[in-house]
């Protein structure tokens, strides 16, 4: 035994690695002199690497830093190391090993970036995306099959050909510890030693235990910046130049204005750099999806993307988010748009709403990666988009190129084209108009073509707007192969049919353009003008009340515009089933051209209506979703919380729909506009989700949102974190019986029932007797008014939610003192009042009063306050015009009084 045991000594000795658990480095935040090394272990905060350019000499030792981190699971027993090399030379290989006590990782090496502004040359990086589920190797696979793909294509180790990799968010499902190495650091070991990684914020980010801050802890992207511009969002979007190209990795989930002017100074800088070329972003949600439609950001595509497009630099913008491929072009700007979010849950056609927009040309239910080069020699990008299988097909794709696009410079012009019709005389629906043959002076094929119809001439009021390409990839051929289905296949894109009643009677603007694959725009045609005669007097549309309805309920669908064939009808279906194919749930003929028709179904679920043309399938409006739901109705355990205090959501009579789901934001929040602050799936038509973590200071609401999407199907219930966030003041401390107590309130919470409340000093809300208690009946902000008829002694106002005694606001604490009359004398009053004496209108001046929030009042010779006014700084003019004719004439006392200072007057009412 003995011998054995020596034997293993000696192998130990021979051979160290076996020794100790390796690690495994993660590479980020490349520059062309300096990289960021990260790994974790169990314990030690010793953060070493040894390095250097020849793989038998790391003579070079840099040591960094460790943060010991906690979560649940970890007790402080999860060490993150990071050690910053700096002083490296551009675009060289580097060996290097880190070491942690005992422990040490094998030897890895790595590629510095080229010199920013450098444009001879190839640059390449791979683009992941959407790897957060725990359970699942398929993120693994996908950098497996890369590493395979580029070994075939360009030989050699991959760092030899692959500078850098940019992961377009949700690299966890929860922002926990065990996410971070479980579900990102450990899979991307396949390659994060020797390619530097680059993530962007996605929703699942801001979820768990640690939310965002396990990312910041994790990613170290603060000395970042293109030509030094200061990134206002820390990590959450920042941007870095590699060669001649500028990343921008923007955040979906903060939508704000600081990125928006972030993201123009980036743009202004680089339009007339002479060392960018090019310019590409990166955003986790995406600006256009065909399944689960509306599930985008309206924020990157409306505010950020018009940014982008102010120069022609701008070339991809890469996003995630939805779990499969697609790809687009924005719509008058030469920028694809693609979604890589293959590494994740599964998607597939029939499973969510769908649509067929203009501005994507494919969408591919496939787990893919893509490949880009960018050849500074030829002033060209160049995209592929590799499969490895399907969530139909299992992994049964071998590294198949399914989509593969350019950008190059510079981009030539087609031939402007021509309508080869123009009508003399008045034209009759259906009618097709035709565009002149494609025509170029450069070799790039033919890829899109667009109609424009218009009431004007400039087409500023377009009626028909429609792009088509060569190719448009949409749906599946279904079982048992899945392959893409081309619905353009055999449609001649260079024409286009107005169909019956597909514009009303009237007169007409048409022009044409092209564009090529090189996705460059034609000059518009020469616009042509046209009338339409015995048509409708409008668009085939349909419409409902509601989008939700209860299981039975008639929803009455309205249409207007219909081609008035006898047998036209609407029909109710259940998302993904195929009319033709499928029974409708429901249906009916309808009458006429406008008119209304009633469908139900009795099965909770998501439907779609449609309208259909003369016993046919085919379909003259756009498709309508509603959902057949019960309303679920929704519980707080309190109406405020103490800071990370636990929140309990009870649901009762829910629809259980497979993926509904409980969301809590902050009030002012619009869900699908930004991320939820949490959320959980529901399971059952009743239940209750625990936020053990409980949340930051604030007003939220929670609510039930149906099938993955921003449907509320219920009420929103609103809640407060914290007491102190509304305000609530008196400009006077002390009264009289029988004054007017003027409050003034800001930042409710917005609830009908939030009130308004007086105690007793002291006196705890809930127990001690209630003094005055007012409504506020929804608004934020205000005044309200009473009469102090209380006895003598101390009291306090204060602002409580929805009906509760949850207080949220400081208390306003004021004496009610005895009504003996009590007026003060002031030596120079600063109110002028004219005319004096008034029969009833009288104008005061204020104009030396402070410019300040103040009280003014009216007080008869008996003590009474016979008017009250709150006069707000924000509306401070130094004059007021009173209408005092209601009074019983007489001689009062004016009194303003502000935080600062107080100031009396007499005037006389009467004749």
């Amino acid at each position: 035994m003995w011998r054995i045991l020596l034997g293993l000594v000696f192998i130990l000795y021979l051979y160290p690695d076996l020794r100790a658990q390796e690690i495994r480095p993660y590479l980020q935040s490349p520059t062309d002199s300096t990289i960021r090394i990260t790994w974790k272990t169990d314990s030690s905060e010793e953060s070493l690497v040894y390095y250097g350019q020849d793989s038998l000499n790391l003579s070079e030792i840099a040591s960094g830093n460790c943060q010991v981190l906690s979560d649940v699971g970890y007790d402080a027993n999860y060490f993150y190391h990071e050690v910053h090399l700096t002083g490296l030379a551009a675009d060289q290989f580097y060996y290097y090993r880190v070491v942690t006590g005992t422990l040490h990782s094998s030897i890895y090496r790595f590629r510095t970036q080229p010199e920013p502004g450098e444009s001879m040359g190839i640059f390449r990086f791979l683009i992941f995306g959407d790897h957060q589920v725990k359970a699942d190797d398929r993120y693994e696979r996908l950098l497996m099959a890369a590493q395979k793909k580029v070994l075939e294509k360009y030989g050699g180790p991959v760092e030899e050909h692959i500078n850098l990799i940019i992961n377009d968010g949700d690299q966890v499902d929860q922002g926990t510890l065990d996410q971070y190495e479980f579900v990102h650091f450990g899979p991307s070991s396949v390659l994060s030693g020797n390619i530097p990684i680059m993530t962007t914020v996605g929703n699942h980010e801001t979820y768990g235990t640690l939310g965002l801050s396990a990312y910041y802890a994790h990613f170290f992207y603060d000395d970042l910046g293109y030509k030094e511009i200061p990134s206002p969002g820390v990590e959450d979007y920042y941007s870095y130049q590699v060669k001649d190209v500028v990343f921008v990795h923007l955040s979906s989930e903060h939508p704000t204005e600081d990125q928006v002017a972030w993201v123009q100074q980036i743009v202004d800088s680089i339009q007339y750099d002479p060392d960018v070329n090019w310019l590409i972003s990166v955003a986790h949600r995406p600006i256009q999806a065909e399944q689960f439609v509306g599930d985008i950001s309206p924020y990157i595509r409306e505010r950020i993307v018009p940014v982008l497009a102010e120069t022609e630099k701008s070339t991809l913008l890469i996003t995630g988010h939805h779990h499969l491929y697609a790809r687009g072009q924005v719509r008058d700007f030469p920028m694809y748009h693609i979604i890589s979010g293959g590494g994740s849950w599964d998607q597939y056609w029939g499973q969510s709403t769908e649509k067929d927009f203009d501005d994507v040309q494919k969408t591919i239910d496939y787990w893919t990666y893509q490949i880009v080069t960018v050849d500074g020699s030829s002033r060209e990008m160049v995209v592929e988009s590799y499969a490895i299988g399907s969530p139909k097909l299992g992994f049964t794709l071998d590294n198949v190129l399914i989509d593969s696009f350019y950008r190059k410079f510079p981009a030539v012009q087609p031939d402007q084209p021509r309508v080869t019709e123009s009508p003399v005389d008045s034209i009759t629906l259906p009618f097709t108009f035709s565009s002149s043959p494609y025509q170029t002076s450069s070799q790039e094929p033919v890829n899109s073509v667009q109609f424009q119809i218009a009431t004007d001439s400039i087409f500023t009021d377009i009626k028909i707007d429609l792009i088509r390409d060569f190719e448009n990839l949409f749906g599946t051929t279904g079982s048992p192969d899945y392959l893409p289905v081309d619905i353009h296949d055999t449609v001649d894109i260079f024409q286009y049919t107005i169909r019956k009643n597909g514009l009303a009677n009237g007169s007409y603007h048409l022009r044409i353009r092209h564009r090529d694959r090189n996705i460059t725009w034609s000059e518009w045609s020469v616009p042509i003008e046209f009338k339409v005669k015995g048509s409708s007097g409008g668009f085939t549309a349909i419409s409902t009340d509601t989008s939700i309805l209860k299981p039975n309920e008639p929803v009455e669908v309205t249409y207007v515009f219909g081609p008035g064939n006898e047998r036209d009808w609407i029909g109710l279906y259940h998302t993904g089933e195929t009319p033709g194919t499928t029974p409708s749930t429901d249906w009916q003929y309808v009458t006429g051209s406008t008119g209304s028709v009633q469908l139900s179904a009795t099965e909770s679920g998501k439907y779609y209506i449609a309208f259909f043309e003369d016993d046919s399938y085919i379909e003259l409006a756009d498709r309508l979703i509603i959902y057949i739901a019960s309303e679920p109705e929704l519980t707080m355990n309190k109406a405020g919380y103490e800071v990370n205090e636990e929140v309990i959501v009870s649901y009762s009579n829910a629809p259980a729909l497979e993926k509904d789901w409980i969301g809590i934001y902050r009030v002012g929040d619009t869900p699908g506009m930004g991320g939820s602050t949490l959320w959980k799936y529901t399971s059952g038509s009743s239940g209750q989700i625990r936020f053990p973590d409980g949340l930051a200071v604030g007003y939220y609401f929670a609510n039930y949102f149906l099938d993955d999407g921003y449907i509320e199907a219920g009420k929103r219930e609103v809640f407060s974190v914290g007491s102190t966030l509304a305000t609530v003041y008196l400009l006077e401390e002390t009264f009289r019986q029988g004054d007017t107590v003027s409050i003034v309130y800001d930042h409710a919470p917005g609830m009908e029932k939030d009130w308004i409340g007086i105690f007793r000093q002291n006196a705890p809300p809930g127990t001690a007797p209630l003094v005055y208690r007012t409504y506020l009946e929804g608004a934020q902000s205000g005044e309200i008014n009473f009469i102090a008829n209380l006895d003598t002694g101390s009291y306090y106002a204060a602002l409580f939610i929805d009906d509760s005694f949850s207080r949220v606001s400081d208390k306003a604490s004021f004496l009610v003192e005895s009504n003996a009359l009590q007026v003060k004398q002031t030596a120079a009053a600063s109110i002028r009042l004219f005319p004096n004496p008034s029969s009833g209108m009288i104008k005061i001046n204020y104009s030396d009063f402070p410019q300040e929030d103040a009280i003014l009042k009216i007080i008869s010779l008996a003590g009474d306050v016979v008017y009250s006014k709150h006069i707000l700084s924000s509306s401070f003019t130094g004059e007021l015009e009173l209408d005092l004719s209601e009074l019983v004439p007489g001689v009062f006392f004016i009194h303003i009084k502000g935080r600062e200072r107080t100031q009396f007057s007499t005037f006389i009412l009467g004749n």
